[in-house]
């Protein structure tokens, strides 16, 4: 019987203990081994609750543990690439929270340690795993619609609280709805595409307070007839509808990426062709994340997502920050 793999959590953030931790108890090939905080105490906390055997004062230490096999990063955005690569260096495969880095250059960087010690370190999008997700791709990459001329993506949630504590509106660590709602539009509209846009011009509302935007939309061209558009902000309930129109037809997603029970998660309309509906079954896409890196560390296949660039998100996220600043376009 092929024994799970060893996985050590590097901090206590809510997503992890909330959201991913849950998760990992129902994947696959995958031990909840130990937990690492800056607080000791914190950290026997959480193992504590989730029965695991192991807690950590310090992130080295973790690392240093030759039982931990894997790590999950769920640390603040300005931290990711220092800990992706110490993990790797460390003989560690990594799944860290998107974005992966604050630019293009970090993510170069964390590819080249990558390549360098042979580890797997992937982004954590679960919204890849979402099966209505999948199944858009699936479609709008079949040709069924022709050739794609407009995608348009949004992500969004209502942040009730402006507290200056809270990591997503500290500007020095990464704060700013961009780095964390706007990434899964711009992912999600990449694998829509097949490829990423050679241009994007940006509006953002930004918040002098903070110094972070807390909500934007962008035009993404991708050249060869195709744009794009995307929306993110702190501002809206959660999530919105995505769109795909082609020369033959169109994809419609009226509730986004998830549906209530009963009600159809796309419609395809192809000239010539009756309405389809599709209403794919919900999975947890935290769970298939995690199961899909363990059972690649086993050797059983490659990580579903294992080709997709880390860099390329970055390289849209720059220029989007970039064309904020300077009000104009700016080339990818």
């Amino acid at each position: 019987m092929t024994e799970p793999v060893r996985w050590g959590i590097m901090g206590t953030a809510r997503i992890a203990t909330q959201r991913v931790m849950p998760a990992m108890e129902n994947a696959r090939l995958t031990a909840l081994v130990g937990i690492a905080s800056r607080t000791l105490q914190k950290a026997q906390d959480v193992a504590e609750s989730f029965g695991m055997p192991k807690a950590y004062g310090s992130y080295e230490e973790m690392l240093e543990d030759p039982e931990i096999e894997a790590v999950y990063i769920p640390l603040p955005n300005g931290f990711h690439a220092e800990w992706c690569i110490k993990s790797m260096r460390a003989g560690k495969h990594v799944l860290c929270e998107k974005p992966i880095t604050l630019n293009a250059d970090e993510a170069r960087q964390i590819e080249a340690v990558r390549d360098e010690t042979g580890m797997y370190c992937l982004e954590a999008y679960a919204s890849r795993f979402n099966p209505i997700q999948q199944q858009a791709v699936e479609i709008t990459r079949s040709g069924q619609i022709g050739d794609l001329r407009f995608i348009h993506t949004i992500s969004t949630f209502y942040m009730e609280t402006h507290d200056p504590d809270n990591v997503r509106l500290r500007a020095g660590i990464g704060g700013g709805a961009l780095y964390d709602m706007g990434c899964y539009a711009i992912d999600a509209q990449r694998l829509l595409a097949g490829r990423i846009p050679q241009s994007v011009q940006a509006t953002m509302d930004w918040s002098e307070r903070f110094d972070v935007d807390m909500s934007g939309s962008a035009v993404l061209d991708y050249g060869g007839g195709l744009l794009g558009t995307i929306q993110w902000g702190f501002n809206a309930p959660w999530g919105g509808p995505f769109s795909v129109l082609g020369e033959r037809g169109s994809l419609t997603g009226p509730y986004g990426w998830g549906a209530p029970e009963g009600k159809a998660a796309m419609l395809l309309r192809v000239e010539g062709e009756d309405l389809q509906e599709f209403a794919p079954e919900q999975t947890n896409g935290y769970t298939s994340e995690v199961q899909d890196l363990s059972e690649a560390v086993r050797g059983e296949h490659a990580p579903k997502y294992v080709d997709q660039s880390l860099v390329e998100n970055m390289r849209v996220i720059d220029a989007l920050y970039a064309s904020q600043q300077s009000g104009r376009a700016e080339e990818v």
